[in-house]
């Protein structure tokens, strides 16, 4: 009888654990606003995430990589609402179901198509450029919210986003789009040549606003930060680059470029006390 109670309590105590477990990651998690906005003549949907209250709120708006089904990131919102940011993950046109050409697709036609290298980043740029715009109109649908404070908006993102978000950069200097500061994590870090530090470092000098460059140890090419970082620092405080140890998740294979690239980005606690002294620099905290 002992026996049995013991075995009956211990499972007791199992499926409580799960409970508790599934309830703590479920808190972790939050639901976003399905919004759409308008580029080039395209209905473009995004995630929409806000704290609670009526605002305004700053915000933060996230770039997605090269991913063709960029979907939500509830758990990464979550860490922004509750530091009291809007959170806006808008997708770019041929991504997630949006209308378009897949940015992929058309790469490869084009790595097919041109047989020098300078013909090939010359047409590839090109489409970086255009998916630019996508961006762009997202910010200023993003800032004419009445929940946004225009004045403090973040316009971050990873890989290909962090492409986006120099390019944005750079555009803000020339276009005065108001962006607050740039968070850019692996800009080109999987696609990384001396064409991309070519068109990245006139993007870097070009920008006024401040930037955030940063990257994992173990990310798929560290060429950003090699090339990228001194020039970063060299525009002076809140500017800075920063190389972050190697990033692993819990099992994660220490060979897979992706624990320091797309799992990098995905884990707030890698970089949140970092980013956030950034943004307190920045004034935006």
């Amino acid at each position: 009888m002992n026996r049995a109670f013991a075995r009956c309590a211990w499972r007791s105590l199992f499926v409580l654990f799960l409970l508790v477990f599934s309830a703590s990651t479920w808190a972790q998690d939050a639901e976003p606003e399905v919004i759409h906005y308008t580029s080039g003549g395209l209905s473009l949907q995004g995630f929409l995430y806000k704290p609670q209250g009526a605002g305004p709120f700053p915000a933060y708006l996230w770039n997605h990589g090269s991913e063709k089904n960029a979907g939500p990131a509830n758990r990464v919102a979550k860490f922004w609402t509750d530091q009291g940011f809007v959170y806006f993950k808008p997708i770019r046109s041929g991504h997630g179901g949006n209308p378009g050409p897949y940015i992929g697709d058309q790469q490869k036609a084009i790595y097919r198509s041109f047989a020098s290298q300078a013909a090939k980043f010359q047409q590839v740029a090109a489409l970086h450029e255009k998916a630019n715009d996508d961006v762009v109109a997202a910010y200023r649908w993003l800032r004419a919210q009445p929940f946004v404070d225009p004045k403090r908006i973040v316009v971050a993102g990873g890989s290909f986003g962090g492409i986006q978000t120099l390019l944005t950069a750079e555009r803000d200097a020339r276009e005065a789009l108001g962006v607050k500061c740039f968070v850019a994590m692996s800009p080109a870090a999987m696609s990384w040549s001396p064409f991309w530090a070519d068109r990245l470092e006139k993007a870097v000098k070009n920008a006024r606003a401040p930037i955030f460059l940063l990257q994992a140890q173990n990310d798929f090419n560290l060429g950003p930060s090699h090339v990228l970082g001194p020039l970063v620092d060299a525009k002076g405080s809140p500017n800075r680059h920063q190389v972050f140890p190697t990033h692993l998740l819990p099992g994660g294979d220490p060979n897979d470029h992706q624990q320091g690239h797309a799992a990098f980005f995905a884990d707030p606690s890698a970089w949140e006390k970092e980013i956030l002294a950034y943004l307190h620099d920045c004034g935006e905290r």
